[in-house]
């Protein structure tokens, strides 16, 4: 079960907030949620990519890494 967040927000950026809310239909708890949780997908995506590029950094920079990953890493039929 997900646990309750607590926020303040400046009375400029609450009624925005919730004008936006309104305008989908949903209050502002269920707004501010999907916003808040549509930034964490995006940041754990971000994060994955960020792994990624590190690594096909040092295979670039590795030469050796590079060879046993491909041929280590191929599926098992097209291996010589």
């Amino acid at each position: 079960m997900a646990e309750t967040l607590t926020i303040r927000l400046d009375e400029r950026d609450r009624k925005v907030l919730e004008a936006a809310a309104r305008q989908r239909g949903t209050g502002l708890s269920a707004f501010v949620r999907g916003l808040a949780e549509a930034e964490a997908r995006r940041l754990r995506r971000a994060a994955i990519r960020a792994e990624g590029e590190k690594v096909v950094s040092y295979l670039l920079e590795h030469p050796e890494a590079r060879t046993e990953v491909e041929t280590y890493g191929r599926p098992l039929g097209e291996l010589p």
